[in-house]
């Protein structure tokens, strides 16, 4: 018997292979499942073949949406919705936590929750951030359903194809002759069991559909139109979707008044500061607004803390002024949970797809929250360096995490004061253009001791600076989603929100001057003047030892 030809093998194992993913793909999607969140809350989502969007809240009921307009091939998706993540487990402080906390005082506001947080109304804006922008938590669905059958499929594809090589060893190629043999054999019958599991289950489905919805007349006019409500839920619906409606209606009108305002501003903002000192002069795009040569514009923005409204007008400011980079001082989220990576998934998508940009941990952030921003491309500052257009920034993580009810919690077991010295001694050794920290206490022994000539941060809901610090220049950013203490921060502002557009040397990597843009809790947008940045005290004039410095 001649032996099989490398080729024939080759084309069977094709064959076999698109067989089985033919075979596979409709369990690998109607089995498909994933852990995400919904709005506040965590969620499990499952695929289904009842055309429906079905958001189980468990005693309470459930919600069903005809899914026609989302989903294709008659799918639906069935979600149950969890708990609302709490940051932090501990109902006691440690010492120096406490400390900590005292010691903050010193610096101004940094929670923009406060111990006087109402607990429905965060949860009426976290739910109204989906009416908002309810397209980021519709790609994260996708995203994570497409890759866990991604996922099964290949394994499915895998395991089948395994198998069918596996007979092929056992039993050797198949001959013309031996074809009925096949057909009448256990082959077929395995594969007639595997083909009616797979597509049976589509076939039972599309026969066995529910009854149709009967819309609820509450959702009219809404994003919910068409929807249905069971359980108890349709008793307090028209009051929690009239709250979640007005909500998201007011917020949206307020920040598209500010981007109104923010463009009609723009058309009058000052084009330059005082460069010649520098020796440089704006280029001949200055006027049709880019900055010219021998300058890169970054725009800095900290402690956005969930505000989802303040991130579109961060992205049109970004536009406006053609920035090469984004700069983040932490504090994107308030409490750092899984749930809450929505609200940096909204800044991320507020903010062009190409455009670099890098971030540091504040202490309402944590860990979840850099994780999902370096799995979004940013990059994060642990102690290390990021290049963005040129300059080199350094920074690291803010050591504290912030929780509600609970107080600081000191991640890495160091204080404050204990890792702004760690930092320093790793910023004596490291080659750098900018430090960027959270906290600007932290960043202080390193500008004292001459090894940063520049610090950008927030935290303080304050702006200070650019001024002199030791022997370099600390700028600290106000609150970019205008958090105002004891108040929600989603929605309306309640207080002033500012970010800042830092025009930076390209020759010599140190920042030139910057300009303030404000949004008032009245939609008006001020676009400041240029703000010269003083140099560094060069070493030649650096104060003896012992002599006190500003910090």
């Amino acid at each position: 018997m001649a032996p099989v030809s490398v080729p024939r093998r080759l084309s069977a194992l094709l064959v076999l292979l698109a067989t089985t993913a033919v075979i596979s793909l409709p369990w690998a999607v109607l089995s498909a499942e994933a852990d995400l969140t919904f709005g506040p809350h965590e969620a499990h989502y499952e695929v289904t073949a009842d055309s429906r969007l079905t958001l189980d809240f468990g005693p309470l009921g459930k919600l069903l949406l005809p899914a026609e307009k989302h989903l294709p091939a008659g799918l639906g998706l069935a979600i149950e919705v969890g708990e609302i993540p709490v940051a932090g487990d501990s109902d006691k402080e440690s010492p120096a936590a406490a400390s900590e906390r005292r010691t903050a005082k010193d610096a101004g506001p940094d929670d923009p929750s406060g111990g006087t947080l109402d607990a429905l109304g965060g949860d009426v804006a976290s739910y109204a951030l989906l009416f908002s922008s309810p397209q980021t938590q519709i790609d994260q669905i996708v995203e994570g359903l497409t890759r866990d059958v991604l996922t099964r499929w290949a394994l499915a594809v895998a395991v089948l194809s395994g198998v069918g090589v596996a007979l092929a060893f056992a039993f050797g190629p198949i001959r013309p002759g031996d074809v009925w043999r096949v057909l009448a054999g256990r082959e077929l019958i395995a594969i007639g069991v595997v083909t009616v599991l797979a597509f049976g289950g589509l076939g039972v489905a599309a026969l066995n559909r529910p009854d149709p919805l009967v819309p609820d007349p509450a959702f009219a006019g809404t994003p919910l139109e068409g929807g249905q409500l069971t359980g108890r839920l349709g008793g307090v619906i028209d009051t929690g979707v009239k709250a979640v409606e007005d909500f998201a209606a007011k917020n949206d009108e307020f920040y598209g008044g500010a981007i109104t305002d923010l463009h009609a501003q723009w058309d009058e903002r000052p084009l330059t500061g005082n460069w010649s000192a520098r020796g440089l002069v704006p280029g001949p795009d200055a006027t049709s607004g880019g900055i010219g040569a021998n300058v890169s514009t970054f725009v800095f923005g900290s402690d956005l803390h969930c505000n989802v409204g303040m991130a579109q007008v961060l992205g049109e400011v970004v536009s406006l002024s053609y920035a090469d980079g984004y700069i983040d001082g932490g504090d994107i989220t308030m409490t750092g949970t899984s749930a809450e990576n929505y609200c940096f998934d909204v800044l991320d998508q507020e903010l062009p797809e190409d455009l670099p940009k890098v971030v540091v941990k504040g202490n309402h952030d944590s860990t979840e929250t850099t994780d999902h921003a370096k799995s979004r491309g940013w990059e994060v500052l642990e102690n290390s360096r990021a290049e963005l257009a040129g300059v080199t920034f350094f920074g690291g993580p803010d050591p504290r995490r912030t929780v509600f009810g609970s107080g600081p919690q000191l991640e890495t077991g160091l204080t404050a004061d204990q890792y702004a010295q760690k930092l320093r001694q790793e910023a004596c050794s490291t080659d750098f253009d900018i430090m960027l920290i959270h906290d600007a206490r932290i960043g202080a022994p390193s500008l004292r001791a001459g090894c940063a000539d520049y610090t950008l941060s927030g935290h303080w809901h304050r702006r200070v600076g650019p001024e002199p610090s030791g022997l370099g220049v600390r700028y600290v950013s106000s609150t970019t989603g205008g958090a105002l203490a004891d108040s929600l921060t989603p929605g309306p502002l309640k207080m002033d929100a500012e970010l800042s557009v830092i025009r930076i040397d390209d020759r010599t990597k140190q920042p030139i001057d910057m300009q303030i843009i404000t949004v008032g809790p009245d939609r008006k947008v001020t676009v400041g003047p240029w703000i010269r940045f003083p140099e560094p005290v060069p070493l030649v004039a650096q104060p003896p030892e012992g002599t006190s410095a500003a910090a």
